[in-house]
């Protein structure tokens, strides 16, 4: 979908890339060509045309020269240095490089300008959406709604966060409300095959995904939610053959790599689910979920200090996850740190109460360590929340 931005200042009818902000695919490659070799004969005749270094820019952009296409939105702000159109343009470009903080910070500008910019509101939340700011994403796209009710994308944005936060059935409503909207959208479609994951509803996740596949048959994020959706079925086999599938599309996802490592851990395969740990790091050294599961293949292979280490940086980054205090302990335990372990379990079940492993794991501590005279208070606990966990029994 092509939007064109309101009219400022002397720039008129800029048109940007909408609904493919996630792969900012390059398209008319000639055509794009030859107006940045247009643009830049009129800006020798015309330095200061700031419409020249506009269509320069966007010609630039669209032949994914990003980092050249901001240095002519540059010019254009040295220009014009309040127009909010500028600073949209450039925002996007940086969204294209991956530069979310610098992005929000000129889209923050543009809104300052213009606090009923949609457009600004819609890229400042996918922005905040990629570096885990769910509430504020969910925030601008509920303006972006309030201006443009029927924008797709603001739907996505909006269900994609709020699957994030655990909101999964107002994240469907979210995704089939984009669906109607644009029917041909395959991120649509991924969105809600990955909430039907998370509700256990893989039949129609597969189905979804199936349906985005049509539509895009190289969208590696749909294959990485297939993956998902395999391994929660048990189909190891044939998550990883999705996993890879995503990466021949995307050699640099890291998500695809800790999929297919986790894939490899159920499968005992613990040496090469590492591995692909290793390479979910270098290319995203703050990933959270790539130290959680590294840290739990090494418990597997017996590599408790190290295991430690990853979970103590999984936790630096994500200080809210119970399950890495959970496991943490657990590899605390096997060295003999009882009291250790069982603060973590502790701190665990601040997190989430109902954490009937934290329950029997802190007994088997507190046992060990010669501080539970009655543990069958802590086993009752458990069994409360998870009546069918037999360790307890």
């Amino acid at each position: 979908m092509m939007r064109i931005l309101r009219k400022w200042g002397v720039i008129v009818a800029v048109v940007v890339v909408c609904a493919a902000v996630a792969t900012f695919g390059q398209t008319n490659n000639a055509n794009a060509y030859i107006s940045e070799l247009r643009q830049t004969l009129r800006l020798r005749l015309e330095p200061d045309n700031v419409n020249a270094y506009v269509s320069r820019g966007n010609a630039k952009f669209e032949r994914g020269q990003y980092q050249d296409a901001i240095a002519d939105y540059d010019q254009v702000l040295q220009l014009l240095p309040d127009n909010a159109s500028g600073y949209n343009l450039r925002g996007l470009a940086k969204l294209a490089l991956g530069h979310f903080e610098d992005a929000i910070a000129d889209y923050d500008q543009a809104l300052q300008l213009l606090p009923d910019d949609a457009n600004a509101h819609l890229y400042r939340g996918f922005a905040k959406l990629e570096l885990g700011q769910f509430q504020e994403a969910i925030a601008d796209a509920d303006q972006a709604l309030q201006l443009w009710p029927d924008d797709a994308f603001a739907y996505i944005i909006r269900g994609e966060a709020k699957v994030c936060l655990g909101q999964y059935l107002e994240s469907v409503a979210d995704f089939n409300q984009a669906i109607q909207l644009q029917p041909g959208d395959a991120r649509a479609y991924v969105g809600r095959a990955n909430v039907r994951t998370h509700l256990g509803q893989y039949d129609d996740a597969i189905a979804d995904l199936d349906q985005a596949l049509q539509l895009q048959p190289d969208y590696a994020r749909a294959y990485l939610v297939l993956g998902g959706a395999k391994s929660r079925l048990g189909q190891y086999d044939d998550a990883i053959a999705d996993y890879d599938q995503a990466l021949q599309l995307q050699p640099d996802y890291p998500a695809a790599y800790v999929g297919l490592g986790h894939a490899k851990t159920h499968l005992g395969q613990y040496q090469d689910a590492i591995a692909n740990y290793d390479q979910a790091l270098q290319l995203w050294p703050d990933y959270a979920r790539a130290y959680f599961f590294r840290g739990r293949a090494k418990v597997e292979l017996g590599q408790y200090q190290d295991a430690i280490t990853d979970y103590d940086q999984a936790l630096q980054l994500q200080p809210d996850e119970a399950a890495g205090f959970l496991r943490r302990g657990i590899a605390k335990a096997h060295l003999g740190q009882y009291q250790d372990a069982i603060t973590d379990y502790d701190q665990a079940l601040q997190l989430q109460p109902g954490n009937a492993s934290a329950y029997h794991y802190r007994v088997l501590a507190k046992l060990n360590a010669g501080q539970d005279r009655n543990p069958i208070a802590d086993y009752d606990q458990a069994l409360q929340f998870l009546p069918n966990f037999a360790a307890s029994y």
